[in-house]
């Protein structure tokens, strides 16, 4: 009764005067009354988009909130909180799906002062928040825009405040945003600079400018930007400007590089070493490199007005256009024509020609190489090659040519007619089968083999013939290359048949002349012993000792010449002897009382036997012989003579201990005052030796000489006798 009174007085109009759907609801969640838009709208919004079943409000929130719309339970606790707290306002905003479109409604919920009733409104701010939601996003594509744009973007005043700066503009500028901000415009222009007074200018006028500008970067150069300047008022009121620029020193880097790009094209072009040209479908001259030019020597005007054909030699021209042609058809070919310079001269060439289109026309490039030197040089190797061919053919020498699988590839007419086969049974036979055997595979295998890894080699050996005779052949392999590589070899065979028929007889002759030789020593041995008997009978008769004395000497010097023909007919070497076998002979052959004066003969335990040749052997035991007779002569000889033989490569030593030490005259050189120191002198000279005497012990002498192999003849064993006559004159008188 009490609420129809309230209604009564003016809460209907009230009610109805709200342009949202509205309605008083009591504690219990009853719907009491409604206005119109709830009453029209009862299948939608207020309802949260489903129909309601009943009156009760807090039923229908039920309802939603089984079907999983979360805003009809915040909406019923909402309600509720109002009724249990006076002074509490509910306001939220739900979304409602009213047949598939989206409907934004503002919600409050208020109770009434001294009244059990809540006043529930619903209001549509769908408009509202699709300008709200455009507004964000118009903002958020700003912000985005603002934030990634690659152009800078400077927000300022016309007094010259930066108010903010997007990421490319710090970028460009080298500034962080706080700098740029504090800086402000004189941080990053030359506010003198006329470029600039005249943009300002023009923005005033107009509010807007776009042209080129010049920023200065942090690092101090000059910023070269393209910029768009407006003027605006914000929301305020407030006139503000808005810089969009972009850097130009990208665009002149990259013309800079564009040009450098044709400065590079055209440099490689002129470097290509052959001539390079470009025509068009008319064979006209396109482009063309400084070959063409300085090589053939045309003009560049000439060029203009010339056309490929004429470059060519005349007799060549219908064949090379109808290849043009061709190539304009199939995309690419090459062949070789004669180019004619300026001076008339014809010079080979091969051109290497492709097609390729640029704006719809058609073109042929071409780049040729001059091949005139290559083609003289061709010829030549060539002949060369025909040269080396007959002269494989024609060589009087076997020759044949393997593979690396030691397989014949050629052979010559030297080789068919030394083994005997034909050309047709050797070709494609190993080597080593074909004319060796199994005792001389080996080596032949080798042979190849080292060939083949590029070692030349010779050998004498044997080889046999298609009939299995025995060739003994001097055997030459030789690498073949190409280019570095080895590809075969030759072998080379020369007959020793006829060269070994002739060693053999000159070996014969040679036997035959030791055999006379030797059977000369011996005679000589046999004469020279007659004479040492006649003189030893002789001495038989002789009653003055000095005479005695001087046969005996005498008779040594014979021994010593007959011990050199003895040893020389009992060796098969006619011309050297082992020298202390023949000392040892000479001590022996001594007289007696000569003999027993010398100790032993002590030779050097480390070095070779000593080979001395007639022409130092015989005047070297002379010396001896002469030596131990003067040691032998003297009366206070103390010791016994012991003789030391030693030899280093070609250096002979000879050391005699127990001579007279009276023969101190040798310290300065042997003087020829007896006919014994004569006899010295004269041999130390033909084996050009030195006598002395060892400083520690006076009476050693010490004989060194250089051994020699070469023999000087049959009168140099005793070198010139006349001379020996003279000085023995000389001595007496």
């Amino acid at each position: 009764m009490q609420a129809k009174k309230i209604f009564e007085e003016g809460a209907l109009e009230v009610l109805n005067a709200i342009p949202g759907a509205a309605a008083f609801i009591n504690k219990l969640g009853d719907v009491v009354e409604t206005n119109h838009p709830w009453k029209s709208k009862s299948d939608s919004t207020n309802w949260l988009g489903i129909k309601p079943e009943g009156s009760n409000y807090f039923d229908h929130c039920r309802k939603a909130v089984e079907q999983g719309n979360d805003y009809a339970l915040k909406l019923l606790l909402g309600i509720r909180e109002v009724f249990e707290k006076p002074d509490k306002k509910l306001e939220m905003t739900i979304t409602v799906d009213n047949n598939g479109q989206k409907t934004w409604l503002k919600v409050t919920a208020s109770k009434l002062n001294g009244s059990p009733y809540t006043l529930l409104i619903f209001d549509d701010v769908t408009l509202n928040m699709q300008a709200l939601r455009a507004l964000k996003e118009s903002e958020e594509r700003y912000s985005q825009h603002f934030k990634h744009s690659v152009s800078g973007i400077l927000i300022g005043t016309p007094e010259g405040h930066i108010l903010d700066a997007n990421p490319a503009a710090c970028k460009m500028l080298g500034y962080t945003k706080d700098e740029l901000k504090k800086g402000g415009r004189e941080l990053i222009v030359n506010v003198n600079d006329p470029a600039h007074l005249e943009m300002m200018k023009t923005r005033e006028k107009s509010a807007y400018f776009d042209g080129e500008k010049e920023y200065i970067h942090k690092q101090g150069h000059v910023l070269p930007v393209h910029i768009t300047s407006v003027l605006y008022r914000n929301q305020e009121g407030k006139i503000q400007i808005i810089n969009t620029f972009r850097d130009k020193s990208t665009e002149k880097n990259v013309q800079y590089s564009l040009d450098e790009e044709r400065r590079f094209s055209r440099t490689a072009i002129d470097s290509i070493p052959g001539i390079f040209f470009v025509i068009d479908t008319d064979m006209n001259f396109v482009r063309w490199n400084n070959t063409i030019e300085n090589k053939l020597g045309y003009e560049n005007q000439e060029l203009l007005s010339m056309d490929i054909l004429q470059l060519l030699h005349s007799d060549d021209r219908e064949e090379v256009r109808s290849r043009f042609e061709n190539i304009f058809k199939s995309g690419n070919g090459d062949f070789v024509s004669r180019v004619l310079d300026s001076d008339g001269n014809t010079h080979t060439y091969h051109l290497y020609v492709n097609r390729f289109s640029n704006k719809n026309k058609v073109f042929l490039v071409s780049t040729g190489v001059d091949i005139t030197e290559f083609l003289t040089l061709e010829k030549e190797k060539s002949e060369h090659y025909a040269l080396m061919n007959q002269l494989f053919e024609n060589s009087p020498l076997a020759t044949v040519m393997i593979d690396t699988n030691n397989r014949i590839k050629r052979v010559n007419r030297g080789f068919i007619r030394l083994f005997g086969h034909s050309k047709d049974e050797v070709l494609g036979q190993n080597i080593k089968t074909l004319i060796t055997n199994d005792q001389y595979s080996d080596e032949s295998e080798k042979m190849s083999r080292d060939a083949l890894n590029g070692i030349s080699t010779q050998k004498e050996t044997i080889r046999f013939t298609r009939d299995n005779e025995k060739v003994p052949v001097l055997v030459n392999s030789v690498p073949i290359r190409n280019n570095g590589e080895i590809i075969a070899a030759y072998g080379i065979y020369v007959d020793l048949r006829s060269q070994k028929q002739l060693e053999d007889e000159l070996h014969q002759s040679l036997s035959e002349k030791d055999v006379l030789l030797q059977e000369v020593h011996h005679r000589v041995k046999n004469n020279l012993a007659i004479i040492a008997g006649l003189l030893e009978l002789q001495i038989m008769h002789l009653e003055n000792e000095y005479e005695t004395e001087q046969l005996k000497e005498a008779l040594s010097r014979v021994f010593s010449i007959s011990s050199i023909h003895e040893t020389l007919y009992q060796h098969e070497d006619v011309v050297r002897i082992r020298f202390d076998n023949y000392l040892d002979r000479i001590i022996e052959s001594l007289p007696a009382r000569m003999n027993k004066q010398v100790a032993e003969i002590k030779k050097n335990p480390d070095s070779e036997p000593l080979m001395l040749n007639l022409n130092q052997a015989v005047p070297l035991g002379l010396i001896i012989n002469e030596l131990i007779n003067l040691g032998v002569a003297n009366e206070n000889i103390g010791e016994k003579i012991a003789i030391t033989l030693s030899s280093d490569n070609h250096a002979v030593k000879l050391e005699i201990d127990g001579i007279n030490p009276k023969i101190d005259e040798l310290k300065t050189g042997l003087k020829p005052d007896t006919f014994h120191k004569l006899l010295i002198k004269t041999f130390l000279d033909q084996i050009d030796a030195r006598i002395k005497l060892e400083e520690s012990t006076i009476n050693k002498l010490v004989i060194q000489f250089k051994k020699s192999d070469s023999m000087k003849g049959a009168n140099s064993s005793i070198s010139n006798q006349y001379n020996l006559v003279k000085k023995q004159v000389i001595i007496e008188n």
